[in-house]
């Protein structure tokens, strides 16, 4: 495969990423009867998702500057993640430092348009990613401690988590490979892009996932953990 071939795979692959949000959407349309309240807050993503993806490309044909449509985009998800680990969530001083966490990100991300606009842009991918990695660890070290035999692979909230988690790896990552662009050339920045479609391809696989695991009978976690100190008492 030549270079030219590899840059027009990789063009198309990030296309169909963009366009692979239409899986859990679809699916979020075929089962949201069965969703939990946490999840019902989660479909509420593949929409927040297909907007700004459509926005930043009719913004970028026709004004030459999606800028604001991808700070909005990350900044959207941060808020909607941290209300969504706010549900599933059991120890209140978890809960307080989500909420902390969420303030900082945004005063961090409103700090950094004092730059420019292009490194807001960044300021927000990278705070989402870290504070979502955050959540995502946050809720899994939670499910870990839970007693009996539970399924994580069949909780929409962990699998959520998983997917955040590869994610903001892919995208770190990608962030690394695009500062040795500046530096050694465009082949880098492509490296840079296939790694941040691997990741968004992974974040919606795990999503649809977790939309057609969903079950409306399964406790949340906080009524588990209320009975377990009911019954211990």
């Amino acid at each position: 495969m030549s270079l030219e071939q590899f840059y027009s795979c990789l063009n198309w692959l990030v296309t169909f990423m963009q366009f692979s949000i239409l899986v859990p959407m679809v699916v979020v349309w075929w089962r949201r009867q069965h969703f939990s309240p946490a999840v019902k807050v989660l479909s509420w993503y593949v929409y927040i998702s297909a907007f700004f993806a459509l926005g930043a490309r009719l913004s970028g044909i026709y004004l030459h500057n999606n800028l604001f449509f991808l700070i909005g985009f990350n900044v959207t998800k941060v808020l909607l993640f941290a209300a969504i680990y706010r549900m599933v969530l059991t120890a209140p001083r978890m809960r307080r430092v989500l909420a902390v966490a969420t303030l900082v990100a945004l005063g961090i991300v409103a700090a950094s348009f004092a730059l420019d606009t292009a490194r807001t842009v960044t300021v927000s991918r990278v705070v989402q990613c870290a504070v979502l990695a955050g959540f995502a660890l946050v809720y899994m070290e939670q499910g870990l401690n839970r007693i009996g035999n539970y399924k994580f692979s069949h909780d929409p909230i962990w699998l959520l988590s998983v997917g955040q988690l590869i994610y903001s790896a892919t995208t770190v990552t990608a962030f690394s490979i695009g500062f040795v662009a500046l530096f050694r050339g465009d082949i880098f920045d492509k490296m840079s892009a296939l790694s941040f479609s691997i990741g968004g391809l992974a974040l919606n696989y795990f999503l649809t996932l977790a939309f057609l695991r969903a079950k409306p009978d399964v406790p949340a976690p906080a009524a588990v953990a209320g009975r377990s100190r009911l019954v211990g008492s």
